[in-house]
């Protein structure tokens, strides 16, 4: 048994948080020769429960070949074979109720060792544990040093007596399941392991043990004021008195923004009241400095000295501030006196190959990607992050919700009233705000996510108040049963609900308007994106856009948590919950993000690049009317270019003058072209806004900002048939079939999920029978009646189909035709909608122009329906090799397609990317009506209007094949191709 705490068993214990823990502090790590990283690779062996891990294990003694190697930082399951990956979103993995655990805990112990030099002695050695998973204790040289919890933010131990000059040894139990987990239930993998660095600091006996400097704005004047509160630790020393501490204040380059001040560091007096402690205190006003925004995130940094009696030098740190203030007026957030957009993301850190420890680069490759989607903020969810982070933020420029590590949501709303987690609650949220106070970054605490809201809650939201009051508080579950328009007020400054549909979010800004609600509303969650989703995210903007008391969200979530996993046949793949053999699991649930588990961009992101757009541009009143949606720089980062097509065509195209738009502001410029536009049926102009230099983030040119405006809004005639062209083979194209069904989305559902039964032909007439996958037991029904004339000549084949959707087929997931075309036809050229997929409800970041596109995988981890592109009037089928086109032209309105290497049927049965299979011949999917993808596996569902209901749907079409040249595509690529808006 574990010596000292063996038989105490704290991890079965909700009421203990710690055991000779440090206080948390907000002093930076320390640097140089003072600092010893220990992560690396690390002993480890796995026992079935804390109660089996002898004492042995922990004080030297290691039993050979019982031992491996694991890297720290790391989480275990996804390092060792022994025990594995456990995905839930709401209930536990385990059926015992709080504070119960099963029998079964697996524990893992680390051991390393490490040399303290000569000299280091004499100084106070403190041991930092980053993050460990779900509880931990650690043993140095075989002397019990202390026990945490909280997963998610460091413990640090003082171990001077326990240490030793020369050679060391270091164990650190970590319990995979403890009292605690029930409020780490955060729907993401359940890992355990130390997925957060390790290190020895020397610190002097005497020193500076925090430093709260904070750094105010006043919008008005644009001064800043500096207030600075140095916390010093005497120990055991008895002489405090002579101390004094000197601050100085430097910008960017190193030049001094003000003159250093120094202050005395009180001292105790007998037979006093008034002590209050060795915090020395200094303060500068009107100072000149340039504000912190996302937009323009200026540092500045205050270094920190502790000088003793004798004028020497024993302690010194800093941080980097940011002078920015953030507050609350009536029904809007603002930041410098200005309401600004949130344009946010959910973030879990997550890798693929190291679970839940993730690096620097990391965490800077996911900040890079979201900025080239013009994200502007983050909520950690659902705990705090790395320090690191943070200081990314700082620099680059994001807004952050700081969210504590709580989430009860198999037990949702009771143990936010249990007082056995009274401790737990106020330690984690005081923990995160004694961190990351000095982050300019961070802009409103959160109490956490789905806990219920309690009395737990009320306590942590009054520390907050008390110990910061330069931030609002956010908490979700205190307006979910009590009202958006008054409840919660002691736990939220902020309405910050999940999921509301675009009507409940208009209905309390029309309450705001009428002056019965006065507070902002910023959506903690939206938009959720699993799968093929993010259906009317632009809907939901022009409803933030123009209603007050809205600023905006944050999308769910930023990347897929899949886990790389190796395969009997030695092959890898990504995997979700319940494909580890775990169990109970909620499959995958885990895979929602914007971005695959490697960053990839799912197709969904370029809407949300283009809803989060930094620059709008309209067409008003002959002119185009620009506006600057950053309310801190102007436009001159960002240069403008316009193309203008005619009836689809290219036409003409170049730079677009105009003045430097001031923050928030707005110019109306004259149209770059001509009114008169040749007589087209057809005029469109499109306006990109693009970087003009490299930055941290994307090269120079990349898009951050495009509009489409339609000077002259009708339809091309469609073109007469091409020259050269002949009827299609049947070795070419398959006949086209009726087609009403898609591979289920992960927002379809069971709703959607059915299988065709029978088609039964009737000469040109084809009634389709149904039936619900989850209604087997109910008759099948003829649904759709489908009629087909077809003129066939030796230049080709026009189509004419006709469907009747009847009265019970509500909600079809498409009406087309599907055929088959020979696999060689490999590459698109289309005018329609593009580059990107996009969908009738996710279209708008989809202009209109000649695109082109070669045969696109699956992007999604579970296969599901994909590819489409909307709003299209002709489609090329192009072989490379031989220059052949397949040609199909719109005879009547716009249709909308998709060409794959898997039938709807196969991605439908595949369960994970890995098992699909391409078809032998490309399938080609042709709609006169496609369903939209809303955002209904968690939010709502497709909108009315992005519905098929019941009616008459007709699709007319022309199928030609235009032979080539051996070797010569019939139809180049335009220069608008499908690179020209990539935003991943």
């Amino acid at each position: 048994m574990l010596p000292i705490i063996g038989a105490l068993r704290p991890w079965a214990d909700p009421t203990v948080t710690s055991l000779l823990r440090l206080p948390m502090r907000a002093r930076p790590a320390a640097e140089g020769d003072r600092r010893l990283s220990l992560d690396g690779t690390w002993s480890f062996r796995l026992f079935p429960s804390p109660d089996q891990v002898p004492a042995d294990a922990v004080r030297g003694e290691r039993e050979p070949g019982r031992w491996q190697s694991v890297g720290v930082p790391g989480s275990w399951p996804v390092q060792v074979a022994d025990d594995i990956p456990h995905y839930t979103n709401i209930q536990m993995p385990f059926a015992e109720p709080p504070p119960r655990l099963p029998s079964r805990n697996p524990t893992g112990v680390y051991r390393t060792a490490f040399d303290v030099p000569s000299r280091w002695e004499g100084q106070r050695l403190l041991l930092h544990v980053g993050g460990a998973d779900s509880v931990h204790a650690v043993y140095l040289n075989g002397v019990f040093v202390g026990y945490g919890t909280d997963a998610r933010l460091g413990s640090e131990y003082d171990v001077t007596e326990a240490a030793r000059v020369g050679r060391n040894q270091l164990a650190v139990v970590v319990v995979r399941y403890s009292a605690h987990s029930f409020v780490e239930d955060q729907d993401g993998w359940w890992l355990a392991g130390l997925h957060r660095g390790v290190r020895v600091e020397a610190r002097p006996p005497v020193g500076l043990v925090d430093l709260d400097a904070r750094a105010d704005l006043d919008p008005r004047s644009g001064e800043g004021t500096l207030d600075v509160r140095a916390t010093v630790d005497f120990g055991e020393s008895t002489e405090a008195e002579g101390y004094r501490v000197r601050v100085s204040l430097s910008g960017r380059d190193g030049a001094g923004v003000a003159r250093p001040q120094d202050a005395p560091v009180p001292h105790a007096v007998n037979n006093t009241y008034e002590f209050s402690g060795h915090i020395a205190r200094l303060r500068w006003d009107g100072l000149r400095i340039l504000p912190w925004s996302a937009e323009t995130p200026a540092l500045y940094e205050v270094a920190a000295e502790l000088i003793d009696p004798a004028g020497d030098v024993v302690d010194a740190t800093r941080v980097r501030v940011g002078f920015r203030r953030v507050e609350i007026d009536g029904p809007d957030f603002l930041v410098n006196g200005r309401r600004v957009w949130i344009f946010g993301v959910n973030r879990h850190d997550h890798h693929p190959d190291t679970g839940a420890a993730v690096t620097v680069e990391d965490m800077r490759a996911d900040l890079a990607a979201m900025r080239r989607m013009n994200i502007n903020a983050i909520r950690t969810s659902h705990y705090p992050n790395d320090p690191a982070f943070y200081d990314l933020c700082d620099e680059l420029g994001f807004y952050v919700v700081d969210e504590a590590n709580i989430e009860s949501h198999a037990f949702n709303w009771y143990l936010c009233g249990d007082p056995r987690y009274r401790a737990t609650w106020l330690e984690r949220g005081a923990r995160m705000v004694a961190r990351d106070r000095n982050h300019p970054c961070v802009v409103q605490w959160s109490l956490g996510n789905e806990s219920g809201y309690g009395v737990n809650h009320d306590a942590l939201a009054g520390w907050i108040r008390r110990a910061d009051r330069s931030r609002p508080l956010h908490y979700e579950d205190a307006i979910r049963n009590s009202g958006w328009t008054d409840g919660g007020r002691h736990a939220t400054d902020v309405v910050c609900p999940m999921y509301p549909g675009i009507e409940e979010i208009r209905a309390y800004g029309e309450q705001v308007a009428a002056g019965a609600a006065d507070r902002p509303l910023i959506m903690c969650e939206y938009s959720h994106a699993m799968g093929n989703s993010n259906g009317s995210l632009a809907d939901y903007w022009d409803v933030i856009t123009s209603t007050p008391g809205l600023q905006g969200g944050f999308i769910w979530e930023w990347k897929d948590h899949g886990l790389r996993q190796r395969l009997p046949d030695g092959t890898t793949r990504l995997a979700y919950g319940g494909q580890f053999g775990d169990a109970p699991h909620d499959a995958n649930f885990v895979a929602d993000g914007l971005v695959s588990a490697d960053v990839e961009p799912h197709p969904g992101t370029a809407e949300v690049a283009w809803a989060y757009r930094p620059v709008t541009t309209e067409y008003v009143d002959g002119g185009l009317y620009v506006t600057n949606r950053r309310r801190f720089a102007c436009t001159g980062d960002l240069a403008a270019g316009w193309e203008l097509l005619l009836d689809g065509a290219p036409a003409a195209s170049g730079t677009l003058d105009l003045p430097d738009v001031a923050p928030g502001g707005s110019v109306t410029v004259p149209l770059p072209v001509d009114a008169a536009y040749s007589g087209a049926a057809q005029a469109l102009l499109t306006i990109t806004w693009r970087t003009r230099t490299e930055s941290w983030f994307a090269p120079a040119g990349h898009p951050v900002a495009w509009d489409q405006l339609a000077l002259r809004d009708g339809r091309p005639a469609p073109g007469p048939p091409a020259k050269g062209a002949v009827a299609v083979p049947g070795e070419t194209a398959d006949d086209p079939m009726p087609n009403v069904w898609r591979a289920a989305t992960d927002n379809d559902g069971l709703k959607l999920m059915e299988h065709i039964v029978r088609v039964r032909e009737m000469g040109s007439r084809t009634l389709i029978r149904w039936r619900d996958a989850g209604l087997d037991t109910r008759p099948a029904h003829e649904i759709v009646d489908h009629t087909v004339s077809v003129s066939r000549s030796e230049s080709g084949a026009e189509y004419r189909h006709r469907f009747e959707v009847p009265d019970e087929a509500t909600d079809l997931p498409r009406v087309g035709v599907l055929f088959r075309v020979d696999p060689r036809f490999d590459r698109f050229v289309w005018f329609g909608r593009g580059p990107h997929e996009n969908y009738p409800d996710r279209n708008r970041s989809a202009m209109l122009g000649r695109w082109s596109s070669q045969v696109e995988p699956s992007p999604y981890l579970v296969p599901q329906e994909f590819g489409l592109r909307t709003g299209t009037l002709w489609l090329e089928l192009i072989d490379d090799d031989r220059g052949d086109r397949l040609r199909l032209t719109s005879l009547g309105g716009d249709f909308c397609w998709s060409a794959t290497r898997f039938a709807p049927q196969a991605l439908f049965a595949a369960e994970n990317a890995s098992d699909l299979r391409e078809d032998d011949r490309l399938v080609v999917c042709l709609d006169a009506a496609h369903r939209g993808v809303g955002t209904g596996a968690c939010g709502p569902d497709v909108l009315p209007r992005y519905r098929i209901g019941p009616g008459r749907y007709e699709l007319a079409y022309r199928m030609e094949l235009v032979p080539g040249v051996q070797g010569v595509a019939g139809a180049p690529p335009h220069p608008q191709d499908s690179s020209a808006c990539r935003i991943g």
